[in-house]
């Protein structure tokens, strides 16, 4: 479940929960969640709530919280580092040509075929794991 765009989710979340703990009673009470009177005061704890989750609540993420994404940016990096020696190889293949000279040529080719293509660029993980702070 989402905090969705507005106040609505955390709202209805705490206006449910209440009313759980207010049916437990006898007699049960729990339909008082639904007054006019107690209906705002539950809209402006789920305004307050989703304002704390959404803008006043610093989120991270560890390798602790989200082994699978933190995978995926080490593979990233480590493709990233494959194309820099890839490019710095084929710049390097391409400094050493002398189109002037025909043996050169073999030589151009030869080095571009012994570079080391990089590998498939991993898969983003379907979602990402954190926490609030």
């Amino acid at each position: 479940m989402s905090l969705g765009p507005d106040r609505t989710t955390c709202a209805t979340e705490l206006r449910e929960a209440m009313r759980a703990r207010l049916d437990a009673l006898d007699p049960p009470a729990g339909a008082n969640v639904d007054s006019d009177q107690v209906r705002p005061n539950f809209d402006a704890l789920g305004q307050a709530l989703h304002q704390i989750l959404t803008a006043d609540a610093e989120t991270v993420s560890a390798a602790a919280q989200d082994p699978a994404f933190w995978t995926f940016l080490s593979d990233l990096r480590t493709e990233v580092e494959q194309l820099r020696a890839f490019d710095a190889g084929l710049k390097g293949a391409f400094a050493a040509w002398d189109p002037a000279l025909p043996a050169s040529g073999a030589a151009l080719k030869t080095a571009i075929a012994a570079l080391a293509v990089p590998t498939t660029t991993p898969a983003a993980p379907a979602d990402l794991k954190g926490k609030l702070r």
